[in-house]
């Protein structure tokens, strides 16, 4: 690749991460390339399609996810979870539009399963620790990420609450359901 070629298509990326995370699904490749300051041809040259696009921008997030997980990894098991979950909670808050559901079957699976697959590590060895409840699941995890993310899309989208970030009270409310 040229360059040039490589220099505007990670602008292209750049500028679209920024794009969808702020409008989701509703964002246009024409929001992207204006973003980008690069015309839709060059856009399009680079990505055929709005799902090409959403699919490596997708797979960058899900990447850094994964290495947030792994970062909370080598932290003592009692605290590892509680950094990810936190750490998540921001990446949600400043990136919601790039969660999971959104973009339905363009979410690169294989990455959402090793996250999981992290997500469960991680509770594993904060149960191992004392820190955190026997009972709770790999399950409890994920609907705690799904309800932070709830709990961002509801407050980006009421007037009254934006930038409120209740998100994090609402966080450590769950945090203290899952301590032992």
């Amino acid at each position: 690749m040229r360059r040039d070629a490589a220099v505007n298509r990670e602008r292209l990326l750049r500028a679209a991460e920024e794009v969808f995370a702020e409008r989701g699904s509703a964002a246009t490749l024409e929001d992207v390339a204006r973003a980008a300051e690069v015309g839709p041809a060059t856009l399009y040259r680079r990505f055929a399609t709005k799902d090409a696009l959403v699919s490596e921008v997708l797979t960058g997030f899900f990447r850094r996810l994964i290495e947030v997980a792994e970062t909370a990894r080598q932290a003592p098991p009692e605290v590892g979870l509680e950094q990810f979950l936190r750490t998540v909670g921001v990446e949600l808050a400043e990136k919601g539009g790039l969660s999971a559901p959104i973009w339905g079957e363009l979410a690169p699976g294989p990455l959402v399963e090793r996250l999981r697959g992290l997500s469960t590590e991680l509770l594993r060895g904060a149960q191992r620790s004392g820190a955190v409840r026997e009972d709770a699941t790999p399950d409890d995890v994920t609907a705690a990420v799904w309800a932070l993310r709830g709990v961002i899309h509801s407050e980006r989208n009421d007037p009254r609450n934006r930038g409120r970030e209740l998100w994090r009270r609402h966080l450590e409310t769950t945090l203290r359901g899952l301590r032992s």
